[in-house]
């Protein structure tokens, strides 16, 4: 199991970095990688990162899902990037799982992979989205794609994306090691 998740300068620390952690925790191999010609991306609150690869070198049939971190800019960011619009619509078309979180639902919206879905979004990122915009709960499950509130559900966006693919013992073990259980 191997996911792919998009790093471009702005995104949103936790919603990046957590997200990542806990799928680590859960074994599942979680490739980052950088919508530019660089390595480097600083996150929102200006945390310099260096990405595995760059999204242009991905080979995209090697991975399962998708990950897109939100942030006002990191969002702006993998909107305008054509090599992120590319990325998500290979997953689209190839019937991948696709994850975003806080702005980033918004991205999905405007391509028309939330019409006629329920998803959530940080409040006033579902405006023009043909979708059925729910704003509650945390998280939203339409078919391939999740979506996620903001960043104060980064955790429980995770552990859905991580219960998805491990076994119950698993998730419970990565469970109990962020909880106090």
């Amino acid at each position: 199991m191997k996911g792919l998740i998009i790093f471009a300068d702005g995104f949103e620390d936790s919603e990046g970095i957590t997200t990542r952690d806990i799928l680590l925790r859960g074994k599942i191999e979680v490739v980052t990688a950088s919508i530019t010609d660089t390595l480097d991306v600083t996150t929102s609150h200006n945390l310099k990162i260096k990405t595995d690869i760059l999204l242009k070198d991905a080979k995209l049939d090697d991975y399962q899902f998708i990950i897109l971190p939100g942030g006002l800019k990191g969002t702006n960011n993998i909107a305008s990037s054509e090599v992120a619009i590319n990325a998500i619509k290979y997953f689209h078309n190839h019937n991948k799982d696709i994850y975003a979180i806080c702005a980033a639902p918004s991205i999905l919206g405007k391509l028309g992979y939330l019409d006629n879905k329920s998803f959530t979004c940080f409040k006033g990122f579902e405006k023009g989205i043909n979708g059925r915009y729910t704003g509650e709960p945390a998280t939203v499950t339409s078919e391939h794609i999740i979506t996620g509130k903001s960043m104060a559900y980064s955790v429980d966006f995770a552990l859905l994306i991580l219960k998805k693919y491990v076994d119950n013992e698993t998730y419970h073990h990565v469970l109990s090691g962020i909880k106090s259980l």
